[in-house]
């Protein structure tokens, strides 16, 4: 049995980086390349602070390991849907929370849980003012029937491409393309 909680970056980083590794090898190592993740505790740390950070937790253990703290706040991590707040730039008085990451350890999936986990944020979201919320996912891993159900529908196609680094420039100059 899985809880719902909402959480900051605190109360979750040590947690969440074993997480964080194993959804990046599951999902985003596709896409950026396999390395090892390492979850970047300072910026989210900032983001947080800044009141641009959202993150619904699930806890819980497998049903085998099961015990008295099983479906409680201090039963260990088993998922998260983490987003980032930020004024919407084409409607200032929207207030924009875009996914950053879901994730639930294999044994959490499978019936309904990452829909109520994603209702737990939305309610957490509309009461910290947030009006317009931004889901993806991966070409690979693709969300769509689980959006659709929250009643989300697609706007956008997103495309990503890497960029070579830029050249080292001398300083003091300034170069423009003509």
């Amino acid at each position: 049995m899985l809880t719902l909680t909402t959480e900051i970056f605190s109360q979750v980083s040590a947690e969440a980086e074993q997480l964080a590794a194993a959804h990046w090898d599951e999902v985003e190592a596709a896409l950026h390349g396999a390395q090892r993740y390492r979850l970047d505790h300072e910026r989210y740390a900032s983001l947080e602070r800044l009141g641009m950070l959202h993150i619904s937790a699930a806890r819980g253990l497998p049903e085998a390991d099961q015990g008295a703290a099983s479906a409680t706040s201090s039963a260990p991590l088993a998922g998260y849907a983490a987003f980032t707040l930020v004024a919407c730039p084409h409607c200032p008085q929207t207030m924009l929370a875009a996914l950053d990451g879901l994730y639930l350890a294999p044994w959490a999936r499978g019936g309904l849980f990452a829909l109520r986990l994603l209702r737990h944020a939305e309610a957490a979201l509309a009461a910290r003012g947030v009006s317009l919320v931004q889901y993806s996912s991966p070409a690979s891993r693709p969300c769509h029937a689980l959006y659709r159900r929250l009643g989300a529908r697609p706007t956008e196609t997103i495309w990503h491409k890497t960029l070579p680094p830029a050249p080292a420039r001398a300083a003091g100059t300034i170069e423009e393309d003509s």
